[in-house]
């Protein structure tokens, strides 16, 4: 038997570097895993095309900014901790996805994730630009 996916889309959060917008998605599925003991977690961010993406994970919606300096500066939507997770490149269109098996038997956990993207700007004056997405709340375990 095939169980639906359910998506969960939240609203935006403002952030980013230099202008404070939201100019990235973020969409989060769970779906029945390869068997009933698992779930498949769907992280799916679009963003900048070919552009490195990563995605911040934890259980409290809020504020955060990471200053790395001359380079800029990451605002997120999460509140400390949060795991930050490397998704890869996006492809052309800007689309970058990450699937997590989790077992169903877990505890169950709110949780809360914001997909980013990064560009750089070129010598000589190096710096990174960060297109942070929406704040989306998900739910793992029983």
């Amino acid at each position: 038997m095939r169980v639906p996916c359910i998506s969960l889309f939240a609203a935006g959060m403002l952030a980013g570097f230099a202008s404070a917008q939201s100019c990235a998605t973020l969409t989060v599925s769970n779906c029945a895993g390869p068997n009933p003991a698992l779930t498949t977690v769907t992280f799916a961010v679009h963003g900048d095309a070919n552009a490195p993406a990563g995605l911040a994970i934890g259980p409290t919606a809020g504020s955060t900014s990471i200053a790395l300096g001359p380079l800029g500066t990451l605002e997120l939507g999460l509140d400390r901790p949060f795991a930050l997770l490397f998704l890869g490149l996006t492809d052309a269109s800007g689309d970058a996805t990450l699937d997590i098996r989790v077992p169903t038997h877990l505890p169950g956990m709110d949780l809360n994730a914001q997909g980013f993207t990064v560009t750089f700007t070129a010598p000589p004056n190096i710096t990174l630009t960060f297109c942070t997405s929406n704040v989306v709340a998900f739910h793992v375990g029983s």
